[in-house]
């Protein structure tokens, strides 16, 4: 009786460790988990590619110290908007041309100060935008494009 109970418990743990087992077979690719462990792509449109348009683009950029950038571009012009907390958002426009990687916003004030932005696109996430003044020096916060 002894015996019988002993190989029966031999047989249940070889039948559990083969299980376990083929769970975890690297050939076993029919079994994807829709892609769990792959990254998510930039589902935004491409502007690297010939022709592709900046407009109808939305960049922001969120401070620690309570203050939101953001430019949102249309066919002709965009604005740049910063909101700081508890006060008036400050508001401004520019014309702007655009060449991959390089944007040029005039703006449409007096001095006509000019800022060049430059994009850089990921494969695996939303692209980004520095910019800075015609000194060379950095104006504003890195933007990141959210449509």
């Amino acid at each position: 009786m002894k015996k019988k109970c002993v190989w029966f418990l031999m047989v249940l743990l070889f039948a559990v460790g083969e299980l376990t087992l083929i769970g975890c077979s690297k050939d076993n690719e029919e079994e994807d988990n829709l892609g769990a462990s792959r990254p998510i792509p930039n589902m935004l449109s491409d502007l690297s590619l010939p022709g592709a348009f900046i407009n109808w683009t939305l960049w922001e950029s969120h401070s620690l110290f309570g203050y939101t950038m953001k430019i949102e571009f249309d066919y002709k012009e965009c604005t740049y908007t910063l909101q700081r907390s508890g006060t008036v958002e400050t508001i401004a426009k520019y014309t702007y041309s655009f060449k991959y990687p390089t944007i040029t916003l005039t703006s449409i004030n007096e001095d006509k100060e000019v800022i060049t932005g430059t994009i850089v696109s990921y494969p695996f996430k939303a692209d980004d935008i520095t910019f800075k003044n015609s000194k060379n020096e950095a104006v504003w916060m890195q933007m990141t494009r959210k449509k």
